[in-house]
């Protein structure tokens, strides 16, 4: 416990420090630090997933990742301001970007593929193809949402339905739980922890809405709250799957009593692209 308390606090250093500089400085940091974060992530899942353990295919998967960030970031922020017509002009160009970029990628996978033939299924070529992309627009509605006005507000709410949410699961779980929630893919989460955690979130949803003045986005939030908690708990249990058929305890061992990079925010890359639809929709 005490690993996971120090790993954790020097985590939301390093995170609250990349924020203030990219608020400060330079938002391309903020946005540059979430694409090593997703590449990382994608790291993982080709070698520890797949158990593709070959330089090449992490670094290209890596390379291709980041900059899929970066054109899926200029994408999605600019859907705000779509009134615009230089912004419509430079989505569109990273639009067409994404393409050509998603399309080279696909062949050079395949050239790839064909090379190594020995090493792959089916399976192996699905996440080396696929997962990218995937992680790539989930952590780049991340960045799209925290350079908005208020996006420190939503990153707040993203971090509340994913990581508070999960960690009052786990105390109310430990200390009350004892139906099972979903005992073949993960025997310690309880229907009564689950509960627990979605109640400790709408209090937070409460607290941060209110010391951000936002009181028109009071009870949105609050009612959001359950449903993107459960987002949340399906994107956990579902990395839990993931891990179960890949014969994996952990999808890494980055960060010292936590795992890898996707055991911390698997459940925020569900979230995270259902709460930016929903910015998207007017909805909060």
């Amino acid at each position: 416990m005490k690993k996971r308390i120090i790993s954790g606090a020097v985590m939301t250093a390093i995170t609250t420090l990349i924020l203030i500089l990219g608020l400060k400085v330079q938002t391309q940091i903020i946005t540059a630090f979430i694409a090593i974060v997703a590449a990382l992530g994608v790291v993982e899942l080709i070698g520890n997933v797949a158990k593709l353990e070959n330089m090449a295919f992490k670094l290209v998967s890596a390379v291709y990742t980041v900059v899929m960030v970066f054109l899926f970031s200029i994408i999605t922020q600019n859907i705000f301001q779509l009134n615009c017509s230089e912004h419509s002009i430079v989505e569109i160009r990273a639009l067409v970007a994404a393409v050509i970029t998603s399309v080279l990628y696909v062949i050079v996978c395949g050239v790839l593929t064909i090379i190594y033939e020995e090493q792959f299924d089916l399976s192996k070529i699905t996440v080396l193809c696929g997962m990218p992309i995937i992680l790539s627009f989930a952590f780049s509605t991340i960045s799209s949402m925290v350079l908005l006005t208020g996006g420190i507000y939503y990153l707040l709410l993203v971090l509340n339905f994913s990581c508070i949410c999960d960690i009052g699961a786990y105390f109310v779980g430990t200390n009350l739980g004892k139906t099972k929630l979903c005992p073949k893919i993960s025997p310690n989460k309880t229907v009564e922890g689950a509960l627990g955690g979605i109640v400790v979130s709408v209090v937070a949803s409460l607290i941060i809405t209110l010391c951000f003045g936002y009181f028109n986005k009071l009870l949105p939030a609050l009612l959001l709250t359950i449903p993107l908690c459960a987002a949340g708990m399906v994107g956990d249990l579902f990395a839990s799957v993931i891990k179960r058929k890949s014969d994996l305890k952990d999808f890494g061992n980055l960060i010292p009593g936590h795992g890898g990079i996707l055991d911390r925010l698997d459940s925020m890359l569900f979230v995270a692209p259902l709460l930016y639809c929903l910015l998207i929709l007017g909805v909060i």
